[in-house]
């Protein structure tokens, strides 16, 4: 008997080491809890879903459509997401997403009712800001979930996205019709130019090297996090990335007006989602088949969609006037490619860091360094744009309007009324103008637009180009594939003692 009773104690002192060995590791990574010790209901309580869809239902709202009039939107992410990643992993996430929520509203009552430009650019500065809580999703909802996991739960946050995502270019193409872009853009060689541009760089590695030399106790970019084994490759991957879609989120919507549109409104704001939902039906499909679906390696899955998005983007280069069916057909797969891709990348970067407990953090430098980089590729392509178009239309119009009868003398007021929107009256006041001349003008105007768009398609080959080297560097994450959660849900004061409390407790009493 004391030696079946001696054996019973080692066989218990072995288990109760190996339970305290498992608890030490996943605690060491930063993680909660072991998805099998959630208690019975826990995925369908209340907690769960609500967050679950308060998730969704904020990235559905941070989406605005407006983002096709300014750069500020992308700026504000850039600034906002590091803040709000770094910050909610300090001091928690509640009241960050509640008063980014509080701030959106007020940016879109400001917007919605400004009267000026000036105006509508800081409502849309605070839009830009509250949206940094929104497209926190990534870690929001991959910290709540197992691990292996991650990838379908934002995929399933990407659905609430489509209505927005979606179709707010069809809001968005008719203000712009109906308004005009208001903003003006300045040459590359001019001082206002040149001087954003280096005071931002100079601000930019004053930042990095102030947080790498000076000794922080909370530094606001943990440099460690570069160093992670994976991270920076796959943090590089989404940012260009993101910058090869923006070159069709700015330009298809101005193509499909321009070169196709002949005057269909309703027609342009409808192929003008094309973008949108791309890439949000390329997240989902991106999601479902980057989780426990698929035998295929996520690296390899990263380089071959960011190359077919990219391949087929540059493609878009060969498309004519004549081509508009075979232009939707493009940008809309190549468009799902991208958003593929992003929807790998974006989890990758919380699964690879060492310490679970900065998934916010991570996440905010990865989001920062998108809407970042996106936001240099969008000045890129919206200043290169400018000087095409001034190149193409002065080299292309005036010959073809005058070879079709126009005088010469008149080519200058005809231009004059086409730039203000050539409307009947305007047109009606240039000497010499016929239907031949109306109708070898609208064609000559299509060919200098598409030219100029497709020195865009072949910049964005560039920012591809660079997104499938990143890619090559992406590691295998499948040993990083676990059951794990990163944070549980807790209740209102008063609640019972959460399962996530419950594990550290019993591990600080295992541990004193």
């Amino acid at each position: 008997m004391d030696v079946e009773k001696e054996h019973s104690e080692v066989i218990e002192h072995v288990n109760n080491s190996n339970e305290l060995q498992r608890e030490d590791t996943i605690a060491a990574h930063g993680f909660a809890v072991e998805s099998e010790e959630l208690p019975a209901g826990y995925w369908r309580s209340p907690y769960f879903i609500g967050t679950f869809l308060a998730i969704g239902m904020n990235l559905a709202v941070s989406d605005s459509s407006i983002i096709w009039l300014s750069l500020v939107y992308t700026i504000g992410l850039a600034v906002g997401l590091l803040l709000v990643g770094r910050l909610s992993d300090i001091f928690g996430r509640r009241w960050f997403f509640i008063g980014g929520t509080m701030l959106g509203l007020i940016g879109a009552i400001i917007a919605s009712t400004a009267k000026t430009i000036p105006v509508l650019i800081g409502g849309q500065t605070l839009v830009g800001l509250s949206a940094c809580t929104g497209y926190s999703y990534s870690f929001i909802s991959g910290e709540i979930v197992p691990v292996r996991h991650r990838f379908i739960a934002n995929a399933i946050i990407f659905i609430f996205s489509m209505p927005t995502a979606g179709f707010g270019a069809a809001i968005s193409t008719s203000f712009i019709t109906k308004t005009g872009p208001g903003w003006s853009l300045y040459p590359w060689k001019d001082p206002k130019t040149i001087s954003f541009i280096v005071v931002g760089f100079l601000c930019l590695v004053a930042l990095f090297l102030y947080e790498t030399l000076v000794d922080l106790k909370e530094p606001l970019i943990p440099m460690h996090i570069f160093r992670t084994k994976g991270f920076t490759p796959a943090m590089l991957s989404l940012s260009l990335g993101a910058s090869v879609y923006y070159s069709q989120a700015i330009i298809w919507p101005q193509m499909a007006a321009t070169v196709y549109g002949n005057g269909r409104t309703s027609w342009v704001g409808i192929v003008s989602c094309l973008v949108g939902i791309g890439i949000t039906t390329g997240e989902v499909i991106g999601g479902t088949l980057g989780g426990e679906f698929t035998d295929v390696d996520r690296k390899y899955q990263c380089i071959t969609v960011i190359s077919l998005g990219t391949l087929l983007l540059g493609l878009m280069a060969v498309c004519t006037p004549d081509t508009p069916n075979a232009a939707m057909g493009i940008v809309f797969i190549a468009t799902i490619f991208v958003g593929w891709n992003e929807s790998l990348v974006l989890p990758i970067c919380t699964i690879v860091i060492t310490d679970q407990q900065e998934i916010g953090t991570a996440a905010g430098i990865a989001g920062s360094s998108r809407s970042a980089i996106s936001t240099v590729a969008s000045t890129i392509y919206s200043v290169v744009l400018a000087t095409r178009v001034g190149e193409t239309i002065p080299s292309q119009v005036p010959v073809a309007v005058i070879a079709a009868g126009l005088p010469a003398t008149s080519v200058a007021d005809y231009m004059t009324a086409i730039a203000a929107g050539g409307s009947p009256k305007l047109l009606a006041a240039v000497k010499g103008l016929t239907p031949k001349v109306l109708a070898a003008g609208s064609v000559a105007y299509k060919h200098a637009y598409m030219d100029a768009y497709r020195t865009i398609f072949l910049v964005s080959i560039a920012f591809g180009g660079l997104a499938i080297i990143a890619s090559i560097f992406i590691p295998d994450i499948d040993k990083l594939m676990t059951r794990s959660v990163a944070a549980t849900l807790q209740g209102r004061k008063g609640d019972e003692e959460t399962v996530g409390e419950k594990y550290h407790r019993k591990h600080i009493e295992a541990h004193p």
